[in-house]
């Protein structure tokens, strides 16, 4: 017999392990932290594909697979896998897994929330409907304002297909109990839509400090060039040509650049660092996230590059968070919040995005003062015990424990006027 103390929460996500980069890793660690306080927790997932398009092995595509990842309950559903490249083949691919979530959506059984991921923008708008088929309350996690970044890549036009997606988000925002965002970018331009009034909850970014609590402090070594690391996504967002010709502009006596990770501009920036013949850029490929505070051990600093888009400047990338973990300077080639997090907590250096030579001068400038470099360390692991993940775990909590609360409230007075119609 279930005890009905206990919440039971249903993930619905289009990422996640073995799939490997920020979203995976963030929504796999909130699962397993909410689980471990108790919570009765479900994740439903496609089969791994993320970024290569090829389902990894064993996993075969197939319309349903339970599993358990430690404390959690994984389902899995079919999805058409493609590359991480290809707007058309991409979004093909978010209506199938959205389209097989909803057709499998009772092999997660009942449930009181139903935490929908977005983007895909269809995800949230299958957690629509399969919150409602479960009479559960609906938080949609919001961690890219969609369509507002694919219009400003370019990689959607202003148009019709535009103005259909801006209402479908709409109907989403409208139909959830709660609103999640990271930033208060995300917050502000929300904030004055009616669908969202009263929904919008802040909760920032998390990293977990233990796994970093073993890096040790470095400073950058003399007569040798420092060592800058940026893991992540090798995608359109974060335009890493400028890594790719500020090390140049630099030289291999100033600076190495390790870049670890998958996505769709890996194969452009291979072509990039062998026509211009550079030693000092290393493409590492993909990496186990449980890899990242070992290689951080071994490096100097952190740096993460933004495209300059308005839409950015609301962005906290979980990748900044750490760089601060580990006590590595962050150079940062973006605007808006993150820049100023960083500026004024005094740990790292801030330039202009797009610009090479301004993050040259930042290698340059962290390379020839050591002890500079050594003391935004510091101040980075203090400031990053602000995004604890334990913090953010609890506060997941209130809040999914809130729109269960408001749930049963609106079911209790659904049937309250069944009743009195009957009479």
């Amino acid at each position: 017999m279930r005890d009905p103390s206990v919440l039971r929460v249903v993930f619905l996500t289009h990422y996640y392990p073995p799939e490997r980069g920020a979203a995976p890793a963030r929504i796999a660690a909130l699962a397993r932290g909410l689980a471990e306080r108790g919570l009765a927790v479900t994740v439903h997932t496609g089969f791994p594909h993320y970024p290569s398009g090829t389902i990894a092995a064993p996993y075969r595509n197939r319309p349903l697979r339970i599993e358990r990842d430690g404390p959690v309950r994984v389902v899995r559903s079919a999805v058409y896998p493609t590359p991480n490249r290809g707007f058309a083949r991409r979004l093909a691919n978010h209506t199938v897994f959205a389209a097989g979530s909803l057709a499998m959506c009772a092999a997660t059984g009942p449930a009181d929330v139903v935490v929908a991921e977005s983007p895909p923008l269809f995800t949230a708008a299958a957690g629509v409907a399969y919150a409602a088929v479960k009479r559960a309350g609906l938080v949609l996690n919001i961690s890219d304002l969609w369509p507002q970044s694919a219009i400003e890549l370019g990689a959607l036009a202003d148009g019709r297909a535009a103005a259909a997606a801006h209402a479908l988000a709409r109907r989403c925002y409208r139909r959830a109990r709660a609103i999640a965002a990271p930033t208060q970018g995300i917050l502000d331009s929300l904030g004055d839509r009616p669908e969202a009034h009263g929904k919008l909850v802040h909760v920032p970014p998390a990293v977990d400090l233990e796994r970093f609590a073993a890096v040790p402090a470095r400073a950058p070594q003399p007569h040798a060039p420092l060592r800058v690391l940026y893991a992540g996504t090798l995608g359109v967002a974060q335009g890493l040509s400028v890594l790719v010709a500020a090390a140049a502009l630099a030289g291999p006596q100033a600076v190495e650049v390790l870049i670890a990770g998958e996505g769709p501009e890996r194969d452009t920036l291979q072509r990039e660092v062998r026509t211009r013949g550079l030693g000092n850029v290393r493409l590492l490929g993909g990496l186990d996230p449980l890899s990242i505070p070992g290689l951080y051990a071994d490096m100097d600093a952190g740096v993460i590059p933004l495209r300059d888009r308005p839409i950015f400047a609301g962005a906290l990338p979980t990748k900044l968070f750490e760089v601060l973990a580990a006590g590595r300077p962050a150079i940062l080639a973006l605007r808006g919040e993150a820049a100023q997090l960083v500026h004024d907590a005094g740990a790292g250096l801030v330039v202009a995005p797009e610009d090479p030579r301004a993050l040259a001068d930042a290698f340059r400038r962290l390379h020839e003062n050591p002890r500079e470099a050594l003391a935004m360390g510091a101040r980075g692991r203090e400031l990053a015990r602000r995004f604890d993940r334990a913090s953010a775990v609890r506060r997941w909590e209130d809040l999914l424990s809130g729109c269960s609360a408001a749930a049963d409230t609106a079911r209790s007075s659904r049937r309250w006027s069944g009743r009195r119609r009957g009479t």
